[in-house]
């Protein structure tokens, strides 16, 4: 048997006080005879039995009476056989720590987690004795790295733990207790306890890390601490051992599909399964605001993951969407069962194709490839193409153009010339040039000057078309650059399409040391096949052979319809590029408004405000964060004097982290040994629990002990 308040038993001192009185009472007077008493006298001796033993029950009730409160006040506990205390005698100051991580979601039934852990910490609360200060701390990523002191002050610590609400975040629990551990230290009473409520999920907790310890004072005339204390610990399982089985989608990918056509676009679902058994047909569904557009199953095994492809045709724009999958089990992490995202599907193009040499007969024609490339049929009405030939170009206007294609035109007028380089810079204009039998290097050098993304040098012929020699003297494509925009929509099994393209001549390249140009492809001798060029805020691409027949094959080939495509559209900025990648919840995000525009505010998922900062006043950078809801941010733009709008192209998603989908639990012997032993450290499915695994508490028997007693004493004395 222990006592928590072993002073107190001094108060077992007081018995003497009823003895006393007792015995007090027990004193005879002398006798002195009276004749006319004598009567009375005998007739009380009668009596004198009963009036004896009423005296002694009243003393023993009152002797008990004392004894039960003194006893109470110690707060004895019998301590199970074989067991090691795992709390100091004596009041315990104590932290409460609260696990509000995304995992305490986690529904069983309609409960979750995190609301049976806050019902078991106000229990715990309201367990503790009036001399025990307790603090409170949630856990969660971001939490402060202090803890409150413990206070005596039971209405704020009872005000937090109703106030408290899970977030979206991960958690570090081995950080929270050890933020505990200080916090402990702040208070002078000698236990030091600290209770977790947690769903002690493996991902939370580093078996490698120091246990928590609380800070001692210096020694008498030392500035140095002590060497710390290990405070008692208890983790109370939300879970009460429960396994937790869940499944998530931890990964959305969106690429386009040329499958799909000009708008397609696949969205690849990661979906993993956190429990022991598989899960088959798992319904996995794609949505776009409330209509559905796709929907798939998917088979995924034990403790690993599988992926689901869904594809759709999607509105041009921005577009915001969202993986889901459509489960309805009893229990389970919902808010990771889906994902959003948003992706920049291509607008519409309006493009100009100068045709450098007409033909009646259409296969001969310069301009029939690129035309059949670029047609409503090919690409679902998004380029709106137009031909004209160079004499008409010359003189029509470029407004609301967005890419002209020049091809195998004679060099141009200089006024024209000038509008292009105009559009270019100033606009953004996108500039594709193939080259043919009418271009002459040094006219062109001397018109375009610097709209060339390399000076021309001189033409080149590998083979003479229709030769015997041509099919094996030809020039085919060497070097690509397989990750540009333009060719990384080819799988590894469909560049041969590319490869295998020849070409009879070509047009050499000046080198050009000031030049920023980039070789996109290259013939198998080296030479330049595609060069871009970037000048002001337009690009350009210069195609060393011709869109026709007439010096190459690739316009028959396969490849040459989708990279032309791609090249309008990327030469419009209006390709997928521009895609944001996705941010963390938790961490921050920093959003670069375009110049001339200021970043007003940003609209979280809920629509309110999210916080901002700036880090410097001379820069157009915000820091946005961190993050604390997961789904899709919309900031907002201001031009100066006017009116603040949503910026699309600013958009981004903030999704969940993978590791609070996990819900394995640690190891308990690993747990118990990380943070000092058996001794120091249990384990129990709730607080109440583990005071019963370190002892029996006798005083409310005692007290209520003491309360029969006194209502004993009180009847005896009534009579």
């Amino acid at each position: 048997m222990g006592f928590a308040h072993p002073l107190y038993l001094w108060g077992l001192g007081a018995m003497a006080l009823p003895i006393i009185v007792h015995l007090l009472n027990q004193r005879q007077p002398r006798p002195l005879a009276f004749g006319a008493i004598e009567f009375v006298l005998r007739s009380q001796r009668q009596k004198s039995r009963r009036l004896r033993l009423r005296q002694i029950l009243l003393l023993a009730l009152r002797c008990l009476l004392i004894a039960a409160v003194a006893l109470a006040l110690a707060r004895p506990s019998i301590k199970p056989k074989g067991t090691q205390a795992a709390v100091a005698s004596g009041p315990q100051a104590t932290v409460l720590v609260l696990d509000a991580s995304l995992s305490m979601r986690y529904r069983i039934g309609s409960t979750t987690l995190f609301s049976r852990a806050r019902t078991e910490a106000l229990a715990a609360l309201d367990r503790l004795g009036p001399d025990e200060p307790a603090g409170v701390q949630l856990c969660y990523q971001g939490a402060p790295a202090q803890a409150p002191a413990p206070s005596f002050d039971r209405l704020a610590a009872r005000r937090a733990l109703q106030e408290a609400e899970p977030t979206y975040l991960g958690s570090d629990l081995t950080a929270c207790l050890a933020a505990a551990a200080r916090a402990l230290g702040e208070s002078p009473v000698k236990g030091k306890r600290i209770i977790a409520f947690s769903d002690l999920a493996a991902h939370s907790i580093r078996l490698d890390a120091l246990p928590p310890l609380v800070p001692s004072a210096p020694a008498a005339g030392s500035t140095t601490p002590g060497p710390g204390v290990r405070p008692s610990i208890v983790l109370v399982d939300a879970a009460q051992g429960r396994e937790l089985p869940n499944t998530a989608i931890t990964g959305v990918l969106v690429r386009p599909s040329a499958a799909l056509g000009p708008r397609g676009y696949e969205v690849v679902a990661t979906v993993a399964n956190f429990s022991g058994a598989a899960v088959s047909a798992l319904p996995v569904l794609l949505r776009i605001g409330a209509q559905t557009l796709a929907k798939g199953f998917v088979d995924v095994p034990a403790r690993g993951s599988a992926r689901k492809t869904l594809g759709a045709v999607l509105p041009a724009g921005v577009v915001t969407g969202r993986i889901e999958l459509a489960r309805d089990d009893a229990q389970g992490l919902d808010e990771d069962d889906g994902q959003d995202f948003t992706v920049h599907v291509p607008r519409d193009v309006k493009a100009l194709i100068v045709d450098g040499a007409p033909s009646s007969l259409r296969s001969r024609d310069e301009a029939f490839f690129v035309e059949a490339a670029l047609g409503p049929a090919r690409t679902g009405g998004r380029i709106v193409a137009q031909t004209l030939d160079a004499d008409a170009a010359a003189g029509n206007s470029l407004d609301g153009i967005d890419v002209v294609l020049l091809l195998n035109i004679p060099a141009p007028p200089r006024a024209f010339a000038e509008r292009l380089r105009a559009a270019v810079t100033q606009r953004g204009l996108g500039l594709f040039i193939a080259l043919g039998d009418h271009v002459d290097p040094d006219a062109y050098n001397d018109a375009f000057g610097d709209l060339l993304p390399r000076p021309l040098h001189l033409l080149k012929t590998a083979a003479e078309p229709g030769t015997l020699e041509a099919e094996e003297h030809a020039a085919r494509f060497g070097a690509i650059d397989w990750t540009h925009p333009l060719f990384r929509i080819f799988a590894s099994t469909e560049r041969e399409g590319l490869e295998s393209a020849r070409t009879y001549r070509y047009a050499l390249l000046k080198v050009d040391p000031a030049a920023q140009a980039k070789t996109l492809a290259s013939y198998d001798d080296g030479a330049p096949a595609l060069v871009e060029g970037r000048l002001g805020a337009g690009r350009v691409l210069l195609y060393t052979s011709t869109a026709s027949q007439a010096w190459s094959d690739w316009p028959i080939r396969s490849s040459f319809l989708p990279v032309l495509q791609q090249a309008v559209s990327y030469l419009a900025s209006a390709l997928d590029e521009k895609v944001l990648q996705a941010s963390l919840v938790g961490n921050e995000r920093v959003l670069s408004p375009a110049p001339g525009l200021s970043l007003s505010s940003v609209a979280d998922p809920d629509g309110k405000p999210a916080p901002l900062r700036r880090e410097k006043a001379d820069k157009a950078e915000v820091v946005l964060g961190p993050l604390l809801l997961p789904g899709l941010y919309k900031p907002l733009v201001q031009a100066p004097g006017a009116a603040a709008r949503e910026e699309p192209d600013l958009f981004f998603v903030a999704t969940l982290d993978a590791r609070e989908s996990d819900l394995r639990r640690v190891d308990e012997s690993d747990l118990k040994a990380q943070l000092g032993g058996a001794g120091s450290a249990q384990v129990a499915a709730s607080a109440q629990a583990a005071e019963g695994a370190r002892g029996t508490p006798l005083w409310g028997g005692l007290l209520l002990l003491a309360a029969l007693a006194l209502l004993g004493e009180g009847a005896l004395t009534r009579r």
